[in-house]
């Protein structure tokens, strides 16, 4: 019997939004995995088309990829393509949309584990019992918190400034990326760990307490529904949409050996 190296789960809700402007994939073979979301932003119709137009073109890089190339250069010469593509989506009336998304991208090859992020989809790591959000919030925050900490804003300042603190500062479609988090060299994953990619509407609905609680259920689908019912039963006023890929690295494969 062949066990596969990696078991992935992938699951989205619209929450309480009028449309779902999320999108993602995932690819699974024998030596290497690939999972992506993202989240659209610019007004329903608009967020909807960068985040599809975004998961699209990325799929075909992704299967035009010389497999000898690493996935740090991979995603670095990708990303720019994504971002150039959004950026000159035009309405009927060739006016520019003014659209963006958010892209996490986590390949695993072997048990190598690789990612890349614009925006504020996040990347989470489960090793044991230990959850670790290995990305960052591309957000206004990010800013104004590196302000504070050199003393180059006034804690009243940082206040009033706060209110726009979930604003992005990065995404695709901005034309021109300067923020992004990527790993140069790559992660080793043990057996059993959990490599987790949302959107916004997880963590804005539950805590990294809560998320690692839901994780702990046994089985990777079950483990991701139980997330998902756990943003449906919060239910906020304003739930966004959110989109999760699970993904478990099981070790070395399982292969079946033939006498001859």
């Amino acid at each position: 019997m062949n066990k596969s190296r990696y078991t992935v789960a992938m699951k989205s809700i619209v929450g309480t939004r009028d449309k779902q402007e999320d999108c993602a994939f995932h690819n699974v073979g024998n030596q290497e995995m690939i999972g992506v979301v993202c989240d659209g932003m610019g007004g329903h119709k608009n967020g909807k088309l960068a985040s599809e137009m975004t998961i699209k073109k990325f799929k075909d890089l992704y299967e035009k990829k010389d497999q000898n190339e690493t996935f740090p250069s991979f995603y670095l010469k990708t990303i720019d393509i994504l971002d150039e593509l959004v950026y000159h989506l035009k309405n009927e009336h060739g006016q520019r949309l003014d659209a963006g998304t958010t892209f996490t991208a986590a390949a695993i090859k072997d048990d190598e584990l690789s990612w890349l992020s614009v925006g504020d989809s996040r990347l989470y790591i489960l090793r044991d019992d230990e959850l670790v959000q290995v990305t960052r919030d591309h957000n206004y925050f990010l800013r104004l918190n590196q302000m504070r900490r050199d003393n180059k804003i006034s804690e009243k300042q940082y206040k009033d400034e706060a209110t726009n603190g979930e604003a992005l500062i990065s995404f695709i479609g901005m034309g021109g990326i300067e923020i992004m988090d990527i790993n140069h060299a790559p992660f080793k994953l043990l057996s059993n760990d959990l490599v987790l990619l949302t959107t916004d509407g997880l963590y804005k609905a539950l805590s990294d307490k809560e998320i690692r609680q839901c994780l702990r259920t046994e089985g990777i689908n079950d483990a991701l529904n139980t997330l998902i019912d756990q943003v449906e039963t919060k239910a906020y006023k304003f739930q966004d949409n959110t989109t999760c890929i699970l993904i478990r690295y099981n070790g070395e494969a399982d292969h079946e050996t033939h006498k001859m």
